[in-house]
């Protein structure tokens, strides 16, 4: 059953590397995947759907990665390692996914995605770090941080991630923790 679930979303979004999204058919979709429509219709309501489910999936996954720093982070005496090992997480994650935020950011913008992952970010970092009291200004802390991460993130992607996403995990950090005087 995950198989054809996988399938499907693996061929829609190598058509929407090709074609816009609203050019894009439930048939077109079928055919790329080899499956009938009505297989299609056992998973998916529409293609809105099958686009919804697939983003919500990914902001849940980063979601999560967060939640696992934020918890550790509250026995920590020591922070930074956690938050070096949230974004060696973070950029694995987009890395092991690619072609999902290649095609999401770069190729075919979605703004609805783009506000969403933006917005999930934000929320997670702000949870994160309300518990650390030395942090100066940390809504403007944030929203520069995120404003130079999404830049370093869209740059990787269209690049087609040709550096490994530790180093890209690092130069965040490495930013990161020197914006933060």
């Amino acid at each position: 059953m995950k198989e054809k679930h996988h399938l499907i979303e693996t061929e829609f979004l190598n058509l929407l590397e090709i074609h816009r999204f609203r050019t894009i058919t439930i048939k077109m979709i079928c055919e790329a995947a080899g499956i009938n429509r009505s297989t299609f219709y056992a998973y998916y309501l529409d293609k809105y759907d099958l686009l919804d489910r697939m983003i919500d999936n990914h902001l849940n996954a980063i979601s999560q990665l967060v939640e696992e720093t934020s918890h550790n982070m509250l026995s920590a005496e020591d922070k930074k390692p956690l938050i070096k090992k949230y974004f060696i997480d973070l950029f694995t994650y987009i890395y092991d996914h690619q072609q999902f935020f290649r095609v999401l950011m770069t190729i075919h913008p979605a703004q609805d995605f783009t506000q969403k992952l933006i917005k999930t970010l934000r929320m997670n970092y702000t949870k994160s770090i309300n518990d650390n009291a030395s942090l100066k200004d940390p809504k403007y802390f944030v929203n520069y941080t995120l404003g130079g991460q999404f830049g370093i993130i869209f740059f990787w992607l269209q690049n087609h991630c040709a550096e490994p996403p530790e180093l890209i995990a690092d130069i965040v950090y490495r930013n990161m923790i020197r914006l933060n005087r």
